[in-house]
């Protein structure tokens, strides 16, 4: 839940309106990606993947709305396909991907994991949003990758690490039960990206970027839960072995900056960067200019 002592700013109602999620429908031509492949997880569960461009493998994570098809994704393959492979999937329960219950993170764990597998050789990721919280248990669980980049994982400096308060998740849960899937989303915007009521009721008159969302309604509370109830996961983040770079837009709310470095506090040896002109829907190409530094690194390093 959010701590009353570190209130969330607005985001401004646009590009960074919502968390990943596009800001308008999908456009004609981002809708033609096809799902390239599908994997099977440990349990079972079909997830589906979507590969493109050649170079260094790169497994992309998104947020909470995201999944093949919706503008960033596609935007970012396209920007960074030329020196990157670039492999994006629908986490369970979204987009194209099947589902199984019980659900849990450590399902969520072997959908990476299994991803991963599937690709070969060297991999890096790339979390974004509640995409950096999977990538962070997937760290810490062992899935084999050289390196990440999180960007901007909503956590809050300010909340109790050892809270691991995920009640918020049950009452997103009950919302879903009953049938009130816009109140889950509005919950969603408002208590996890802090987006203001007004800047929420905007969205709702978006009539195809609304509906979107509210397809998604019933993994909410899922993502809430990878967040450990927004209270930045201490011992996870202690098992991360691997070089970790955190990083926040310039141009977003100060508490999204101050939890990516107390991110960077709690992972071993993790790095911190900030980028001008950015809020928490980065541009492709930034994203790629902070990918190829970091990588650059790394590798030198190695």
């Amino acid at each position: 839940m959010l701590d009353s002592t570190d209130p969330a700013r607005p985001i401004p109602d646009g590009p960074d309106a919502a968390c990943d999620a596009a800001v308008e429908p999908p456009h004609e031509d981002s809708m033609d990606q096809h799902v390239d492949r599908t994997v099977v997880s440990a349990d079972g569960t079909v997830i589906a993947v979507s590969d493109a461009g050649t170079g260094p493998a790169l497994v992309v994570v998104a947020g909470a709305f995201d999944h093949h098809g919706t503008p960033f994704l596609s935007g970012l393959a396209a920007a960074l396909r030329d020196r990157y492979r670039v492999v994006t999937y629908d986490r369970r329960g979204r987009g194209a991907s099947g589902d199984t219950e019980p659900w849990s993170i450590d399902r969520e764990v072997e959908d990476l994991a299994a991803v991963v597998a599937s690709i070969g050789g060297s991999v890096s990721a790339l979390g974004v949003c509640v995409g950096a919280g999977v990538v962070l248990h997937g760290l810490a669980g062992g899935v084999p990758l050289e390196a990440a980049v999180l960007w901007e994982p909503p956590y809050r400096a300010t909340v109790d690490p050892h809270a691991d308060d995920v009640v918020f998740a049950d009452v997103l849960d009950e919302h879903v039960a009953v049938g009130r899937r816009a109140q889950a989303v509005r919950a969603f915007l408002a208590q996890v990206l802090g987006v203001a009521m007004g800047q929420i009721t905007a969205l709702r008159l978006k009539g195809a970027l609304w509906r979107s969302l509210v397809v998604d309604a019933h993994v909410l509370s899922r993502d809430v839960r990878v967040l450990n109830g927004l209270a930045i996961p201490e011992r996870v983040a202690a098992a991360v072995g691997v070089p970790v770079l955190v990083a926040a837009g310039g141009d977003g709310p100060d508490w999204v900056r101050r939890a990516a470095r107390a991110v960077v506090e709690a992972v071993p040896g993790s790095q911190y960067a900030e980028v001008p002109g950015q809020g928490h829907v980065p541009e492709p190409e930034a994203i790629g200019h902070v990918l190829d530094r970091f990588t650059a690194r790394t590798t030198a390093r190695s």
